[in-house]
């Protein structure tokens, strides 16, 4: 099994590769990320990608095709997710959070990928006064990040099927 997972470097990615290294010991695992935080981690050791068999340097917006060749799966957890940054910058997070997951998974399907799985987040309900939210509650997004989930999410329903997603 081979398994592209795009921001690994990031909060979740990190956590992400290594529990997928210990379930799929076999597994090839691939990074990509644009390494912002990289250069911030100071210990060999928890290096996240200690964990994959290849890290790829790189900007989602400008995603490699030849990066889907062979792959089983891509897990997209690439976004700009600080609300402030997201909020002064919305068309690049729009760029980053929304249209590249589109392409990417466009691209994967025609690769013949087999799975894609993205992380949304609970953000994209907005705030709630009372109860719980559901996936079945109505989403009111706030920020620039939680409509750039919504517009994913949208647009990545009509590519699943029974071979994809």
């Amino acid at each position: 099994m081979k398994i592209l997972i795009t921001g690994n470097l990031g909060y979740v990615g990190s956590e992400l590769v290594k529990l997928l290294r210990k379930t799929y010991p076999k597994a090839e695992l691939i990074g990509f990320d644009i390494g912002y935080f990289s250069k911030n981690i100071t210990n060999r050791d928890t290096a996240p990608e200690i964990y994959l068999d290849t890290q790829y340097y790189g900007d989602v917006r400008k995603f490699p095709d030849a990066l889907l060749n062979g792959v089983d799966a891509v897990v997209q957890l690439a976004a700009i997710s600080n609300d402030p940054i997201g909020n002064k910058f919305e068309n690049v997070t729009l760029e980053v959070n929304y249209e590249s997951v589109i392409n990417i998974a466009k691209k994967a399907k025609k690769a013949g990928v087999k799975k894609i799985i993205f992380a949304s987040s609970c953000s994209v309900y907005g705030f709630a006064e009372e109860d719980a939210r559901t996936e079945e509650s109505s989403v009111n997004p706030l920020t620039a990040y939680a409509k750039s989930k919504v517009l994913a999410e949208r647009d990545l329903e009509p590519l699943a099927g029974d071979d994809l997603l």
